[in-house]
């Protein structure tokens, strides 16, 4: 994690029904500062980014990015954060129930209102920027290639 704002996470949880994930997490990132988290399969890593950026919502505990507390924060100011975050998880983490335009243009949609009919025609236009077909955008993220999911 690369950080152009503070972070701050104090006795952040999360659980999935019985399965607690985090339980307690502290961390400060200071502007400019980055940090690597590790970790063994399901301690907790992508479940902590993802509540950073607003992708989950934690049971308890208090996230703040710039000062603004983000468990709380409106939708400007998560709009405001995220315009200056980017991520991507190891594995590509796309949406398995989306299709791979669905999953590019899943911003335009969700995060700025777009129409899907633009959306999909933009999503297959940077699909073909990095050298993917059109043909895929109505494919199962499943059925690519791991290379072809990260291009995703």
């Amino acid at each position: 994690m690369s950080s152009t704002a503070k972070i701050s996470l104090r006795d952040v949880h999360k659980g999935f029904g019985p399965k607690k994930v985090l339980q307690g997490v502290d961390l400060d990132v200071a502007k400019g500062e980055s940090v690597a988290i590790i970790g063994g399969s399901g301690t907790g890593k992508s479940v902590t980014l993802k509540c950073v950026l607003g992708l989950l919502t934690p049971d308890q505990g208090s996230i703040k990015v710039d000062g603004v507390e983000m468990t709380t924060a409106s939708r400007t100011e998560r709009d405001e954060m995220l315009a200056k975050t980017g991520m991507l998880f190891q594995g590509a983490a796309l949406f398995d129930s989306l299709t791979v335009w669905e999953n590019v243009a899943f911003g335009l949609i969700e995060g700025q209102g777009m129409k899907a009919a633009k959306a999909r025609d933009l999503a297959i236009a940077r699909l073909e920027d990095v050298g993917l077909a059109a043909d895929i955008a109505n494919m199962s993220p499943a059925s690519l290639s791991g290379g072809m999911q990260k291009r995703v």
